[in-house]
């Protein structure tokens, strides 16, 4: 169960069972306002990371609020409770380090079990939140400017609300830095190192997949780096490019979020792409180790920006966070769209089938 101090207030109303119910694409909304709000989940909010708890335990959501990172909690995944407090994780008043200004989640893990026990982890910690921290106030607007600085960090918790940092091997307290002088390729990798999705492949193999943006091709791209205990890390190079031309992601791809697919054996990749016109999209690539051959699984994106003008993610829809439900071929998409306005929300979309080739968002408005 989540821990007492995570408990979301007493149900009521908005807690009350709600079938999860997803649009067929032919069918039409009943209201103007249905449309616009499809998918909504929580307002006022960017960078979602959502976490289930093992053995019915209730669901965990990190996400980015202004220049920090905030936590609610949900019984089902759907109804989220207003953020705890006090903010769980803050810009650092360090002068030296690496997130002064801005600080953004990326992905937890959750160390139970054999984990837990191993010797290559130096803490018994429950929580590792991997997040991007940045020196400069812009980090904290829902898409940010490529050449905006970001570096990643290590902060782990007991409780998921409780942090201690963790600091890396460079010299601001980050895990490690941009390529520097004597590193080659020269021209990856030389603004930021964002968005550190971690995954757990075996006992001493951890994958992370981050994005910079590549001065060669002047488009963000998604890279790779392994580790043995999650702390020390090896950059191996780049996974996943921008897409050709006239694509959905022509213009770069970034926020890559790698899951294990349980029931293919595959890894999948949810991930920004970025069209001509600056529209942000999310598309999904495929690949057997997670390591290279990455593919794309369709030329065209499982989740776009709403048509509709009114709608909360009309601008642009990314940060995306997959997570696959208890069925082989049943996944939940959370995701941060921007409305025309410029406001972020967090939203959620769900697919039922092998293929995973289209996402439909979330009929119910339950905020």
């Amino acid at each position: 169960m989540l821990p007492a101090a995570l408990l979301p207030s007493p149900p009521g109303r908005l807690l009350a069972s709600i079938p999860l119910r997803c649009h067929a694409p032919t069918q039409q909304p009943s209201t103007a306002a249905a449309a616009a709000a499809r998918g909504l989940l929580l307002g006022g909010a960017r960078s979602p990371v959502v976490k289930r708890v093992p053995d019915g335990g209730g669901w965990l959501l990190w996400h980015q609020s202004g220049p920090r990172v905030a936590l609610s909690t949900s019984m089902d995944g759907l109804r989220w409770s207003a953020p705890v407090s006090p903010d769980p994780l803050l810009p650092t008043e360090d002068w030296w380090a690496f997130d002064t200004a801005s600080v953004r989640p990326s992905d937890v893990l959750l160390i139970s079990g054999p984990a837990a026990s191993s010797r290559r982890f130096p803490s018994s910690a429950v929580y590792w939140l991997y997040y991007t921290g940045s020196t400069d106030e812009r980090f904290g607007s829902p898409f940010p400017d490529a050449d905006v600085p970001a570096l990643p960090g290590l902060a782990i918790s007991q409780d998921g609300r409780h942090w201690a940092r963790i600091e890396g091997d460079h010299h601001t307290g980050a895990l490690f830095s941009v390529a520097e002088d004597g590193e080659e390729p020269r021209g990856w990798e030389t603004r930021c190192i964002v968005a550190p999705k971690v995954v757990m492949h075996a006992d001493g193999d951890l994958r992370m997949y981050y994005h910079s943006f590549d001065e060669t091709s002047q488009r963000p791209a998604i890279g790779l780096a392994r580790s043995r205990d999650g702390i020390r890390w090896k950059k191996t190079g780049k996974v996943l490019e921008a897409g050709r031309a006239g694509s959905f992601d022509e213009c770069g791809v970034r926020h890559g979020h790698v899951v294990r697919d349980r029931a293919a054996g595959r890894y999948v990749m949810v991930f920004e792409g970025v069209d001509a016109d600056g529209r942000v999209s999310i598309g999904m690539a495929v690949s057997e180790d997670g390591l290279k051959d990455w593919r794309r699984s369709s030329e065209i994106p499982v989740l776009c920006p709403s048509d509709d003008d009114d709608g909360w993610d009309g601008a642009g829809v990314g940060s995306p966070c997959l997570v696959q439900m208890d069925g082989a071929y049943d996944w939940r998409l959370y995701y941060m769209g921007v409305g025309r306005d410029g406001e972020a929300s967090i939203g959620m979309a769900h697919s039922e089938g092998q293929a995973l080739l289209k996402f439909e968002k979330c009929d119910a408005i339950l905020m």
